[in-house]
């Protein structure tokens, strides 16, 4: 009789220390949401950024890592964030805007705003694509950075960066005119990020309905 008693107080204090049953549906419950919202934040910084300009006949889609923010300039379209790697001191910047004069000419005042270290001239390579039935004029340029603050026309003060890189396209569309889509930051940063630079610029689309 001792034994069974015994044996019932034991099975009584086990029960004692399960949780209720509406407590563990609760926390089920909690957490299912919990781990509902976490795959929905993922799956908003996934989605990627849809840009389009010139009335909406170029279209362009970025990689959801990027961050759209204000522009620095009425100037620009559209500026992206570029988060940096780990080591470097700042993000990268990408710009859209719409602008005139040649293309080599613009080409030259891109070479103009960089220095290298032994003094020699800054020489961007260039490769020239047919994207969508778009002349595109893909440019890389590295070196010291001379940044007029801003903005090129606003004759602010004038900040240099070591070690830079620019990534840069201008896409010659029938009926807008050019827009060139510049990306400007670390050089690694910049590394990191070219492949997705590229691949943006592969897919540019041109709305012929408009």
């Amino acid at each position: 009789m001792k034994k069974k008693i015994a044996l019932l107080t034991i099975a009584l204090a086990c029960l004692s220390c399960l949780p209720a049953r509406g407590q563990v549906q609760t926390d089920a419950g909690s957490a299912k949401k919990e781990n509902e919202a976490t795959a929905a934040d993922a799956q908003t910084a996934k989605m990627p950024l849809k840009l389009t300009v010139a009335d909406s006949r170029l279209v362009f889609e970025a990689t959801g890592a990027w961050k759209s923010v204000k522009p620095k300039s009425r100037m620009l379209a559209h500026e992206i964030q570029i988060p940096k790697v780990e080591g470097d001191d700042a993000n990268g910047r990408l710009t859209i805007m719409g602008a005139g004069g040649s293309i080599d000419a613009n080409i030259k005042r891109w070479e103009g705003q960089f220095t290298q270290p032994d003094g020699a001239a800054t020489q961007a390579k260039t490769k020239e694509l047919t994207i969508d039935e778009m002349k595109v004029t893909i440019v890389d340029v590295s070196g010291t950075f001379t940044q007029t603050m801003g903005g090129p026309f606003a004759g602010g003060k004038k900040v240099e960066s070591a070690d830079q890189r620019m990534l840069a396209a201008i896409v010659q569309t029938p009926q807008s005119g050019n827009y060139f889509i510049k990306l400007v930051g670390p050089e690694a940063t910049v590394k990191a990020n070219e492949a997705e630079f590229k691949k943006m610029i592969m897919g540019a689309k041109l709305n012929k309905t408009k």
